[in-house]
C-alpha cells in the first residue's frame, strides 16, 4: 500500500481525521452517510485507490449510496424522499455493518499513532 500524501503535516491531519470518523462509526449510525463518504475521500488521499485497503468498504458504500442525500442536501428534499432514503440507508447499514466495523478497527489500528 503506497502512501499518497507526501506532506507530513497533511498526512497526519488526514490520518487523525480518519481515526476520528472511524471512531464515530463504531459508536453508532448517526451521520453514517457523511462519515462513510468522508472516509472514502480520506482513503483516496492516504492510500490512493481504496481497493484492497481498510478503506475499500467505504469506496463500495460511496458507490452504492451516491443517490442518497447527505446532511447538506437533506433540507432540500421532500419528506417522502427522506423517508424512502432513510429506509434504504438503514438496510445498507445493516448489510455492511460487519465490513464497516472491521474496516474501522483496521483504520484505528493503523493510523491512531500517526
Amino acid at each position: 500500500m503506497t502512501r499518497i500524501v507526501t506532506n507530513e503535516k497533511e498526512y497526519k491531519a488526514d490520518a487523525s481525521e480518519a481515526v476520528r470518523l472511524a471512531g464515530y462509526l463504531l459508536q453508532g449510525d448517526k451521520g453514517y452517510l457523511d462519515y462513510v463518504l468522508e472516509l472514502n475521500r480520506l482513503g483516496n488521499k492516504l492510500v490512493g485507490e481504496v481497493w484492497d485497503t481498510y478503506f475499500h468498504v467505504f469506496g463500495v458504500l460511496a458507490s452504492d449510496t451516491d443517490h442518497l442525500p447527505t446532511q447538506k442536501v437533506r433540507p432540500h428534499c421532500s419528506s417522502s424522499m427522506l423517508e424512502k432514503s432513510d429506509k434504504e440507508l438503514k438496510s445498507i447499514i445493516k448489510f455492511y455493518k460487519t465490513d464497516v466495523t472491521r474496516a474501522c478497527h483496521g483504520i484505528l489500528s493503523k493510523y491512531q499513532n500517526v
